[in-house]
């Protein structure tokens, strides 16, 4: 039997959640954990670890792009598989289609627009932006599935200058809102898919 652990940094709490239900999911048929990223002393008894991540500026959190970084030669030998907490995200036509596939939460709405019509904002929430951030992060880690779910936006949880320009964002556009936005039932939809994989 695989043992599993999931690795999570949250900052309005929905990505640890998140890692909740999808480690409850796992455990009917794997050996399970689930932390946050700050408590882990070790992956060496891990055979599939699971990343959780609020999107950063296109990425993971520093916490979990600092802990890849840290252990990519352990993490090389193992089966990755990431998720990511977000509010927007858009398909941009001429963007190629990142791979693996990843799983789409159906709340998130994702639009196909054209370059042509992309506004800045598009371009830096799009799938294929997303997809060079993470590889970027660890070229020579190739995950097994990616899934993007709509999380969670409490203005007052974030650090101060985070807190501000989410201010400025919510308030010049409504692609980004605040409000609880996750779907338990999507993220144990992926999670039961996962569990069947990794079986």
């Amino acid at each position: 039997m695989k043992n599993v652990l999931i690795v999570y940094d949250t900052v309005s709490g929905s990505t640890g959640e998140m890692g909740e239900i999808i480690r409850d999911e796992l455990r009917k048929k794997l050996t399970v954990e689930s932390m946050r990223v700050a408590d882990v002393a070790s992956i060496a008894s891990y055979d599939v670890i699971i990343f959780g991540s609020p999107m950063r500026f296109g990425g993971f959190t520093s916490n979990i792009k600092k802990f890849i970084k840290q252990h990519k030669s352990e993490l090389a030998s193992k089966k990755i598989i990431y998720f990511f907490s977000i509010l927007y995200i858009v398909k941009i036509s001429e963007e190629a289609m990142p791979k693996p596939a990843p799983y789409l939460d159906p709340s998130l709405a994702i639009k196909t627009i054209s370059k042509k019509i992309a506004t800045a904002m598009d371009k830096t929430h799009s799938m294929g932006y997303y997809d060079t951030a993470i590889t970027k992060c660890a070229p020579e880690i190739k995950p097994i599935s990616i899934a993007y779910f709509k999380g969670r936006l409490v203005l007052s949880t974030l650090p101060i200058i985070t807190r501000i320009f989410m201010k400025i964002v919510t308030r010049l556009t409504n692609k980004e809102q605040e409000g609880d936005f996750l779907n338990p039932k999507t993220v144990r939809k992926w999670a039961l898919e996962l569990s069947k994989v990794l079986k």
